[in-house]
């Protein structure tokens, strides 16, 4: 192999691990077959990288990364050699070239709906199954039935479990929905005659879930066929014959305990739950069902173990995953309770009291300004709801409303504020950025989640430009400088940078 050819393979790999994000201006670009120099064959191999990405960028920037620098090396060293890329791969691209981006939503979902799985695509024979998973970008469908029955599963763990719907007896069955809602489609599919409950403490999904099986919100007489749609903080109360339950690798171990002993407790005596992981080596998730199940037969597949427990008995002891935590907040001893499934639970995050001490910058102790006092505070993503009550602690007769997509969270802030006898703390189970009252409200607080691509980060942001008055501010923590910073400056006026331990808060002024 040449000096050059090389370079290619070790150029094509630095600049697909390093300028995956900032690629898209190639998108509208025809790809290059004919790009006589080295440098153009590189490129070509980048928006291969790219125009994937575009399609389903975060995924392949957290999972699966190598096969991007496969791809690039791949291509870069082909072209150089003039030996031609398989077809498949060619054909692939092809397909893909001129896909358009689908809504915010249905891309957010593919963001959150990840497969988790750490084991790439080992041959390019693999590409069909990508291909698969991605078709729903370019499906244009006449109406919702005919989408129902055509949503495909693209994650192993789904898949696992719907193996079984054959075999299911029902007639109740609880389904666990936590990383996507694909799974819901194929049921409802297959298995017409069951009643089955779809949970999810996700806002987000549970709006998809309505958006795709509007029928099941109107169904409320028991029946052949009943479809029951929840979003709460726990499973729905009832006896349930079966339940389905998919996990990923790497999953929260405590949220899964939890969830695990709620559907024993769910489960008539004689009953059976069926989960699923994504990891063809695990032994936790059969080991955490032996510890409830006394009957646990195991199913190992190559993408994953499939398990079936049957519950004999009542637990003896139903273990308890709450828990409590505190800070000081002036002279007052702040208490809040968490639990499995929110973020940074058992603790108080350090964006969380960043985000805290960055309400001294309103009483214009730092910067000298005047003092700024508001009446009606937001928080976008409240957690357990330690910001919306230190800022409730700051200002006793300020309205404050804690907006949150998970259920638990909503639940857990509730229960927060109850424990420190708040009661202008409000709260609201949302996903779509939509607050009530726009316009009106004087300070957005917002520690955004990192996934997704920026997508929840500018969902805070539009939040705050549609919500505040003018003149109104939005405080935001993060350790992601560059886009949040610049994206700020777009929409806001006075744009300052304080950095607060480990982070660094955004404060602005609506315009």
């Amino acid at each position: 192999m040449s000096r050059y050819s090389k370079s290619s393979l070790m150029l094509g790999r630095f600049l697909c691990i390093h300028t995956f994000h900032g690629f898209f201006a190639v998108l509208s670009a025809e790809f290059p077959h004919d790009q006589p120099t080295i440098p153009g064959k590189v490129i070509s191999c980048v928006q291969i990288a790219v125009r994937i990405g575009y399609i389903r960028n975060t995924k392949f920037v957290r999972k699966s990364g190598h096969l991007l620098q496969w791809f690039c090396a791949k291509q870069a060293w082909s072209q150089y050699t003039g030996k031609r890329p398989r077809s498949k791969l060619i054909d692939f691209m092809k397909r893909k070239r001129n896909a358009s981006q689908d809504d915010f939503e249905d891309d957010l979902e593919l963001d959150l709906d990840d497969d988790g799985d750490d084991d790439g695509l080992e041959d390019l024979e693999d590409l069909q199954d990508l291909d698969d998973g991605l078709d729903e970008f370019n499906l244009e469908h006449d109406s919702l039935d005919e989408f129902k029955g055509e949503r495909k599963l693209k994650s192993h763990s789904d898949r696992l479990v719907a193996d079984y719907t054959s075999e299911l007896k029902g007639p109740d069955v609880l389904v666990v929905l936590l990383h996507g809602t694909t799974l819901a489609s194929a049921l409802r599919t297959a298995r017409p005659d069951l009643n089955f409950t779809f949970w999810t403490p996700e806002h987000f999904f549970f709006r998809t879930l309505q958006k795709y099986h509007g029928d099941a919100v109107s169904v409320q007489t028991p029946g052949v066929g009943k479809t029951t749609l929840a979003c709460t903080a726990d499973l729905p109360q009832g006896t349930f014959d079966e339940a389905l339950y998919p996990t990923y690798f790497g999953d929260p171990s405590e949220q899964a305990q939890d969830l695990l002993q709620m559907i024993h407790q769910r489960l008539r005596s004689g009953g059976r739950v069926i989960a699923s992981t994504n990891n063809s080596k695990d032994k936790w998730v059969q080991s955490q069902l032996r510890l409830i199940f006394p009957s646990v037969v195991v199913n190992k597949q190559k993408h994953g173990v499939a398990c079936v427990a049957t519950k004999t008995s009542e637990l003896k002891r139903v273990r308890g995953f709450r828990a409590r935590s505190a800070f000081r907040q002036g002279a007052k001893l702040v208490y809040v309770e968490s639990r499995p499934g929110i973020f940074s639970h058992r603790r108080i995050d350090g964006g969380a009291r960043a985000l805290i001490k960055s309400l001294a910058l309103l009483k214009g102790e730092a910067s000298g300004s005047a003092e700024f006092n508001p009446s009606k505070i937001i928080e976008m993503g409240c957690g357990c709801g330690a910001v919306s009550l230190a800022a409730a602690v700051e200002y006793p007769n300020a309205k404050i409303l804690a907006v949150d997509s998970d259920a638990r969270a909503i639940e857990c802030t509730q229960i927060s504020a109850r424990l420190n006898e708040i009661t202008s703390v409000e709260t609201l189970l949302t996903s779509d950025g939509v607050i009530p009252e726009p316009k009106t409200w004087d300070l957005l607080l917002g520690n955004p989640p990192y996934y997704s691509d920026y997508r929840i980060s500018e969902l805070f942001l539009q939040a705050a430009k549609n919500g505040l008055r003018s003149g109104g501010r939005i405080h935001l923590v993060t350790k992601l400088l560059d886009w949040h910073g610049a994206r700020m400056k777009q929409l806001f006026a006075s744009v300052e940078v304080h950095p607060i331990g480990e982070y660094v808060v955004f404060t602005a002024r609506q315009k």
